[in-house]
């Protein structure tokens, strides 16, 4: 706990009757509150009082309903403390059902975060981990309110399946947990109008699990009330600023004056200086191929004949190979690509661009791929791009960068430079609606709207996957609102902004469930040994340390393989991610997702592709976009200009000319800087207390001994991790931490 950042927890105690005969005490340690680190108020909640039942359903053993008063903790972490004589025939606690109530007649009311009740029985602890928001409720009806349960039904320990419990009372409550669940988070039909032809499921109403509530929306991320004044701002800047930059440097300016007007992060507009004084550096451009934002698609390539390059190849300068023939040098496993396909297609945007500048534009949308060459000193080139206008109906046209000893202000340069240009802004375009949005975030939804559906509460794999998928939903729900509804925010800066549906048409035809085992990922594109790929080091680390989490927590909950197929749960649940998630939907074999799983070997795969792709991952390709995309000239959002004929000279106004507007650039890089600042809600692998961050300790629903320790494994590898990271970042212009496991949040938060 950061008790830095936290309220010192209040302990506050209540003691009900007198004792008569026969009867036994129980002590409740009702801890509540959402560990956010408070560094200047402290909130409590004084609305009513918790009620609490101790195996509720049970014929013999039910007590009578426990009311609990005090100021609860909110924000922070607090606990009050009750206690109560209860007749001998309740006995060991097992389960108990938890409700709020408020005194209050007003129509606006506080949820309260529960996070664990701890019963003291016969000088035994009894924990039961909630996790979960209640909102006080109209006790008559027994139905969600407010995207609240009406109750909370928390089984004890360490968590069991459902073919092992013996406990009517107890079965009963699993299937109410999930019954009250599914009512309130239901799939969205399958020909809603809202999602492209080919697009996984999603909730279908924003009635969901309590943990992500309304009013955990409102608290979840100051960051996003930047991108709702957007508006507001835009209309100071209209008027205000040039319709161009003359010299490239000014856009580096730009970002320094927006920092300190927005009061950004001094850190992390340093960070995209940096970046600004380098990037037209061939080596660097490499550099971020392989620890940038979108460093998970690039590939080796094995042949030229017959494919995309097969013209270009012909007009290869020798100096860019160092003397080599191509044949040899790709024998040698060292040429590579990136490629924009999921642009193939995609109409040119700009719908919006009258409002936002003042003036009709066309955001040219251009596939453009890129061979890398690896270089004899171990660094990534680029050797050649390839363009192709395909919506103008152009021929595609390659360009090849200029000997070294090329001036800057050459013409030869100044080609080269535009290209890397279109270039940058499809991997703006692919990164931001494709790696980002597709993959990081659609992709989970599925399994955390599947999870919650079909897992109770009770059951140990939930309790393994909920400190992950917790954050998911909510930012989905408001992903779409804001990112992808009418007048989005993807349509004010892309390219491809005003036609997303045909771009997640294009991803999602090749997307595969095997492209989520990261190992088996890295080796399809064959970048197992490519030097400098810090991204795929520290990522498959993170795998294997999680791989390693997954099977002592499986091991525990599973004896053997026969247990997962007597789990209907589990089974259950993978069905959903298939059927609703993928099958419905259109989706050629599912998306290559299994429907059942009958292994311990393959349920450790599948549940370690689902933490790995919400966390590492999605921190991987998320945390530097504004680092790397916020200095408009290494990253357009979009160009105004079609690309260069093949015979084009180039100069340094028509690059200025192609660039957006000032007005453009800041919108992007607002958006890139507040989608990729942690919200202040994260909880990362390892806190770092002098940074206000809260680490997965606590987070966790995992409460037995032996799966406390399982999680101390995970956060022991999780340390020695970052100091490797923290050593190999010594003396290095640009340290790629991002990975580093008190950088990279458990869940989707921001």
């Amino acid at each position: 706990m950061l008790k830095h950042f936290q309220a010192t927890p209040q302990k506050q105690r209540q003691i009900s009757e007198p004792p008569s005969n026969e009867i036994c005490p129980y002590t409740l340690l009702l801890q509540t509150g959402s560990y956010y680190p408070q560094q200047n108020t402290i909130n409590r909640w004084h609305e009513g009082s918790v009620f609490i039942t101790i195996n509720p359903y049970a014929e013999e053993t039910e007590s009578k309903v426990l009311e609990v008063k005090g100021s609860f903790g909110s924000d922070s972490e607090g606990t009050v403390t009750a206690d109560f004589w209860l007749p001998p025939n309740v006995g060991e606690p097992q389960l108990v059902k938890i409700a709020i109530k408020s005194k209050f007649s007003k129509i606006t009311k506080d949820p309260l975060f529960i996070r664990r009740i701890t019963i003291l029985y016969d000088e035994a602890k009894y924990h039961f981990p909630a996790k979960n928001y209640l909102f006080p409720h109209n006790e008559l009806q027994d139905k969600p309110t407010n995207g609240c349960l009406p109750f909370l039904l928390v089984r004890e320990g360490a968590g069991k399946l459902l073919h092992q419990e013996t406990e009517n009372f107890v079965i009963k409550a699993r299937n109410k947990d999930l019954e009250m669940t599914r009512s309130m988070l239901p799939w969205n039909g399958p020909n809603v109008e809202e999602r492209p032809k080919l697009f996984p499921g999603f909730a279908g109403k924003q009635e969901v699990r309590s943990e992500v509530t309304e009013n955990f929306n409102k608290k979840f991320s100051n960051n996003k009330a930047g991108l709702m004044a957007l508006t507001n701002i835009l209309d100071d800047l209209l008027g205000v600023l040039p319709d161009t930059f003359s010299k490239l440097e000014e856009y580096a300016a730009f970002i320094r004056h927006n920092g300190d007007e927005q009061g950004w992060s001094k850190s992390a507009v340093h960070r995209a200086l940096k970046v600004a004084k380098v990037c037209e550096d061939d080596e660097e451009m490499g550099r971020e191929m392989l620890c940038g934002p979108n460093s998970g698609v690039i590939r080796k390539v094995e042949t030229v004949g017959d494919s995309r390059w097969e013209s270009g190849v012909e007009k290869l300068p020798e100096y860019v190979l160092e003397g080599r023939s191509l044949e040899d040098v790709i024998k040698e496993g060292r040429i590579f690509e990136i490629t924009h396909d999921y642009l193939i297609g995609v109409p040119h945007g700009g719908k919006s661009s009258k409002l936002l500048t003042g003036e009709k534009q066309t955001w040219y949308v251009v596939p453009a791929d890129c061979m890398f060459y690896v270089k004899n000193n171990k660094k990534l080139v680029p050797i050649m791009i390839r363009l192709e206008n395909k919506t103008d109906g152009s021929k595609p046209t390659f360009w090849y960068p200029p000997k070294p000893e090329t001036d800057k202000k050459e013409h030869e340069n100044l080609r080269w430079l535009l290209a890397k240009l279109y270039f940058g802004s499809a991997e703006v375009n692919t990164q931001t609606l494709c790696t980002l949005y597709a993959r990081a975030h659609t992709v989970n939804e599925v399994f955390a709207v599947a999870a919650y559906r079909n897992l109770a509460s009770a059951h140990p794999i939930f309790r393994l996957l909920q400190p992950h998928i917790q954050g998911v939903i909510p930012v989905q729900l408001q992903a779409r609102k804001f990112l992808l509804g009418k007048n989005s925010v993807f349509s004010k800066f892309l390219s491809a902004g005003d036609n997303v549906e045909v771009v997640f048409d294009n991803y999602f035809k090749t997307f595969n469930y095997r492209d989520l085992i990261f190992p088996e990922e890295i080796k399809k594109r064959g970048v197992e040994d490519l030097p400098g790929y810090l991204y795929r080091e520290d990522s498959l680390r993170h795998w294997y340390l999680l791989e390693k989490y997954v099977t002592d927590m499986v091991d525990l909950s599973y004896p053997a393989d026969e247990d997962i197929k007597e789990d209907i749960e589990i089974q259950n649940f993978i069905r959903e991610v298939v059927d609703e998630g993928y099958r419905y939907r259109g989706f050629p074999d599912s998306a290559g997702f299994p429907r059942s799983i009958s292994s311990k070997e393959n349920m450790i795969e599948y549940l370690t592709a689902i933490i790995f792709n919400i966390s590492t991952y999605r921190a991987a390709i998320n945390s530097d976009t504004f680092t790397y995309y916020s200095f408009t000239p290494n990253a357009p959002s979009s160009l105004k200009l079609p690309p260069p004929k093949q015979d084009e000279i180039v100069t340094m106004d028509r690059i200025l000319n192609s660039l957006p507007v000032p007005v453009i650039s800041f919108i992007a890089m607002d958006i890139f800087y507040h989608l990729s600042t942690p919200s202040s809600q994260n909880k990362f692998y390892l806190g770092e207390e002098s940074e206000g961050k809260v680490g997965m300790e606590g987070e966790v629903m995992t409460l037995a001994p032996e799966q406390r320790e399982v999680v101390e494994r995970l956060e022991s590898g999780m340390r020695e991790l970052k100091r490797e990271i923290e050593r190999r970042n010594e003396g290095v212009y640009f340290k790629y931490d991002v990975l580093s496991p008190d950088n990279v949040p458990i869940t989707l938060q921001d």
